[in-house]
């Protein structure tokens, strides 16, 4: 799975944003030392639902499959396991277990205010950004405030 994901993220990086972008950030989600945590089966189908969404638009309240936008895409990949998630990224933060950002793990819902995306592991996050980007992988610009674990992951 970690070598599919990788493929998945060199090929969605090398797309028509990666010349305009900076991604050398570093990570700020599971950059401890040591190896990422352990995740599921779950979790993982869950990211490559998402990671199948890449380069798909964005549109405001948009859940698939032509467009998403960020609760929408989180939504969605996690519906596809049978865990049914609420509609909004604040109603999500509301609803679902918290965990310490650091003890973030592939499949893991980042929550800033008023955005959620989907950790994809090594300090990635797969969202629905924005209208000019749409679904994308990246490395978190700005640190997430929070981060959720669906419960059934």
């Amino acid at each position: 799975m970690r070598a599919a994901l990788s493929a998945a993220l060199i090929l969605a990086l090398g797309g028509c944003s990666a010349g305009r972008r900076s991604i050398s950030a570093p990570p700020v989600v599971g950059s401890r030392a040591g190896p990422e945590l352990p995740t599921t089966g779950r979790a993982e189908r869950v990211v490559r639902f998402a990671a199948a969404q890449i380069g798909k638009k964005y549109c405001w309240g948009g859940v698939g499959p032509e467009c998403f936008d960020c609760s929408g895409l989180v939504q969605q990949s996690w519906r596809t396991v049978g865990v049914r998630l609420p509609r909004t990224a604040n109603a999500i933060a509301s609803a679902e277990p918290e965990i310490p950002i650091e003890e973030a793990r592939t499949g893991d819902v980042l929550w800033w205010p008023g955005h959620v995306g989907i950790y994809a592991g090594d300090g990635w996050v797969i969202d629905a950004y924005d209208s000019r980007h749409g679904v994308v992988v990246r490395r978190p610009v700005v640190q997430p405030r929070r981060a959720f674990r669906p419960s059934g992951s």
